[in-house]
């Protein structure tokens, strides 16, 4: 059981007998550990019982009941809250405990139910640019998914692809006249997209391009196989070449999925919709769903030439993953601020759906988040991920080569270079998006960002580095039962306090499905476990205590590095 649960429990059972309180109305309310040499748990007493009139007295009855235990030393009380004060020793022997006995599980949780969570993240569309709203997605989708799975749900990561549609058959008509087989083979989402570009301009000079698009895609609704062959080829070659982007991130993907398979499933939809008078027909023929007394607008569900669209696609995703997945308990949707609208008619329209199928999903998130301004290489905009974790891998190279800011290790060979410039590169690029609140627009910064110094990164990355060489130069092994009272320093006191809120914020990262929770916590711990470094030292000191110092340091880097695997990093050991 995790520290803060002890400690937590240790002051709810003895308050909810002299407060006539529920020890889990306790619990809720109890606050996580604040780093500080006294008052470190606290609780509002207002919040506790409403029915006191005079609050201030009613803290000063229940902090003179309390009585110290094993956990608690102290209670006192302030105004109308009550603090608690932990046992030092007892509070650090507890955590490095913890630590010791979970390592790289530290943090994570089980649930007794096994509940599936479905995580719709990246979602690029074929042959267009896969810009900032993708990164954001990707990297932002892929923390969620690994929260998830550190909180107990089983998740299914799926990446959507706009693979469907009348753009698709305004690639196909582009391709017959810009495509190159050869360019399209060696890096197909480059060259797709350049057909794209070109055909697009024509399209605005000659609007039977747009009639011939449309013309194109009808044809593989119905069926051509000439049109889905080529389509599939497309679509095959893009996947390919994403795997190999996403991998430089971390990501795996457990489904591919796209619009194209939900095909089987529209005419369902219309039936399903028809069937519960959700239907209206406009004048030009086309199916709409007024949602307009819910202040949504209306959403367009059939063409007036018999053609789907999105809403109808995701509709018709939701009946497919109900058939793949079963009833999962919700469906995350990790999409940019400005497509709430369109979310939020989608879930009324489930709900409504519902009230007729009670099995229909309507469990479900939209995980929104701002845009990014100003990202640019010194190449030009940048369109592809590839682009950007090329031009950060640059960027780190060029800072380790001309020793600016970052020294390498005696032991960092020159052929380690390349992969620990990409690994650096690709952590500056993750923590610069994750650092700020997800909903919040950011300016893109390369020098801020790729910086040894400040809320980045590399600086993270330096951090644990640092603490493995202490470790290698310790020249004596973590003793996993070393004798942590000796451990008596604020600074041994505050780095074990912070260690120990790890798991509080992996489940509130976890609610809020914001990575910022979890990036400026693994900053605090950086900077708690430098300031203890300064102190602490752990070469010169005697045995028993350096190897309780060392120990305590090794706590620290197993929980900076399960915070960096969970925002999709791997933490580097040498630097």
């Amino acid at each position: 059981m995790a520290t803060t649960q002890l400690v937590r429990q240790a002051i709810a059972k003895p308050l909810s007998k002299i407060s006539n309180t529920s020890e889990q109305k306790i619990l809720g309310i109890l606050s996580t550990p604040k780093v500080a040499l006294k008052h470190q748990f606290g609780i509002p007493i207002p919040r506790l019982t409403a029915h006191e009139p005079n609050a201030v007295n009613y803290c000063k009855e229940l902090a003179g009941k309390f009585e110290p235990n094993q956990y608690i030393t102290k209670v006192t009380p302030v105004g109308n809250f009550l603090h608690f004060d932990v046992h030092p020793t007892t509070y650090i022997q507890t955590t490095l405990d913890q630590v010791s006995n979970e390592k790289g599980l530290y943090g994570t949780s089980t649930r007794e139910k096994e509940e599936t969570v479905l995580i719709d993240y990246s979602s690029p569309n074929i042959a267009k640019p896969f810009h900032a709203g993708h990164l954001r997605s990707t990297i932002l989708g892929n923390f969620i998914k690994r929260i998830h799975d550190a909180c107990g749900y089983k998740t299914i990561g799926i990446n959507y692809l706009g693979d469907w549609g009348k753009q698709y058959g305004l690639l196909a008509i582009g391709f017959k006249l810009f495509g190159d087989e050869n360019s399209l083979l060696k890096d197909p989402i480059h060259h797709l997209y350049e057909v794209y570009v070109k055909i697009n301009k024509l399209a605005k000079e000659d609007p039977e391009i747009d009639a011939q698009a449309n013309a194109y895609f009808k044809l593989m609704e119905q069926g051509d196989k000439e049109a889905l062959s080529q389509w599939k080829r497309f679509r095959e070659l893009s996947i390919d070449s994403y795997k190999h982007i996403y991998k430089r991130l971390n990501i795996n993907f457990d489904v591919y999925s796209g619009e194209s398979q939900t095909e089987p499933y529209i005419a369902q939809i219309y039936s399903m919709l028809e069937k519960y008078e959700l239907i209206k027909v406009s004048e030009d023929g086309a199916w709409t769903i007024d949602l307009e007394e819910y202040k949504l607008g209306k959403a367009i569900i059939k063409r007036a030439d018999g053609t789907s669209l999105y809403m109808t696609r995701d509709l018709a995703s939701l009946a497919l993953r109900r058939d793949m997945f079963g009833q999962f308990k919700k469906a995350i949707y990790v999409v940019g601020t400005e497509q709430e609208l369109y979310l939020k008619q989608l879930f009324k329209i489930s709900e409504l759906i519902s009230q007729h199928d009670k099995k229909w999903p309507t469990e479900l998130y939209h995980a929104n988040f701002g845009r990014v301004l100003g990202m640019s290489t010194r190449k030009g905009t940048v369109v592809f991920l590839q682009d950007i974790l090329d031009t950060a891998k640059e960027h780190m190279l060029e800072s380790i080569q001309a020793g600016n800011q970052l020294k390498l290790n005696d032991l960092l060979q020159e052929d380690r270079l390349d992969p620990v410039a990409e690994n650096l590169g690709s952590s500056a690029v993750i923590i610069q998006d994750m650092v700020a609140k997800r909903v919040k627009n950011y300016e893109f910064s390369w020098d801020r960002m790729t910086a040894a110094k400040g809320y980045t990164g590399v600086f993270l990355q330096y951090t644990h580095a640092r603490m493995c060489g202490i470790e290698r130069n310790a020249n004596i092994p973590i003793n996993m039962k070393a004798d942590t009272s000796l451990l008596h320093e604020k600074e041994a006191f505050e780095l074990a306090l912070t260690i120990s809120q790890f798991p509080d914020i992996v489940q509130s990262s976890c609610q809020s499905m914001d990575p910022c929770v979890l990036v400026q916590y693994l900053f605090r711990l950086a900077h708690v476990t430098g300031q203890a470094n300064s102190t602490l030292r752990v070469k010169g000191a005697d045995k028993d205590t350096a190897e309780a110092r060392l120990l305590l340091f090794w706590a620290a880097k197993t929980t900076l590095a399960n915070g960096l695997k969970l925002v999709g990093i791997d933490p580097l050991n040498r630097m």
